[in-house]
């Protein structure tokens, strides 16, 4: 999993594994309970618990959380900037920041946009395609089955017809 969503999965288990044994955890009463807890019972997870716990790892996204999370904490740098006694150039530097930090934001959203919408593109071509080969398959299926039945009378034409030639002629009287 490390390989395939990098250094981040790490976080995502435990936020997981956290989330998911929440009520037990908050029955104990202090900090080295909850680590003998975290220590000795969540190794110990019975496999469908592991396959839910990996499950949940890949279907969470923790990057738009964590974006909203920025957004804020730029919100409360603002708000400190605006109450606190600084220079307008200080002002200035920190809001050019600032801005600066969420233009990067919104290039680094624009470009997973449009991958997603490149993928989304892919993904109906893809679909488009499979649904063409379906559409081939099923007329290739109606006809060897029209072959099918076609051959299956001419099979049983020929039984019908070994069936006549092997029975006994009358013999031919002659006058």
């Amino acid at each position: 999993m490390i390989f395939l969503q990098g250094s981040e999965v790490i976080f995502k288990v435990a936020l997981s594994l956290l989330g998911s044994h929440k009520p037990l955890i908050l029955q104990h009463e202090n900090l080295e309970t909850i680590v003998d807890f975290i220590k000795n019972t969540l190794p110990n997870l019975g496999l469908v618990q592991m396959e839910k716990t990996i499950n949940q790892v890949f279907e969470m996204d923790i990057s738009k959380q964590l974006q909203a999370y920025e957004v804020e904490y730029h919100v409360l740098q603002e708000e400190l900037i605006d109450s606190s006694p600084l220079s307008d150039n200080q002002r200035m530097d920190k809001l050019e920041k600032t801005n600066s930090s969420l233009r990067k934001q919104n290039l680094d959203l624009l470009e997973q946009l449009q991958v997603a919408n490149g993928r989304i593109q892919s993904l109906e071509a893809t679909v488009e395609k499979l649904l063409t080969n379906e559409s081939k398959l099923k007329q290739a299926a109606l006809a060897l089955e029209l072959e099918r039945s076609a051959l299956l009378r001419t099979v049983e034409e020929l039984q019908r017809r070994t069936a006549e030639l092997r029975a006994p002629q009358p013999d031919l009287v002659q006058p």
